[in-house]
């Protein structure tokens, strides 16, 4: 991987819940890895109507360096955006490269 290539700087965030007075679990999100490089790549997206309202998704993998404890329950914050990890794939089962598969637009972020 070419470090030009990470042109980009996303945070990635992990989930940890905590409890309200009553004891319910209330979600709430941590930084787990602030200011990586990467690289933004949309694979897809699309508009439907959902629940008679239009909605749209959007599909797109980052590209990043190797990086431990990463899993699909964390969530990028990107643009202004929040993307829900999908899959996480080292390329060619080294730790140098990943490919992070991510979704916008359906989940509740």
């Amino acid at each position: 991987m070419r470090a030009g290539t990470l042109d980009q700087r996303i945070t990635i965030e992990s989930r940890t819940d905590a409890r309200d007075a009553v004891g319910q679990g209330i979600p709430t999100w941590g930084t787990f890895e602030a200011n990586v490089p990467a690289r933004f790549d949309p694979v897809r997206g699309r508009e439907f109507y959902n629940a008679q309202a239009l909605t749209v998704e959007r599909a797109a993998m980052f590209r990043i360096r190797y990086m431990v404890g990463l899993i699909a329950g964390h969530r990028i914050q990107y643009d202004g955006v929040v993307w829900d990890i999908t899959s996480v794939e080292q390329v060619f089962g080294r730790d140098r490269e990943m490919h992070v598969f991510a979704a916008t637009g359906l989940t509740e972020g």
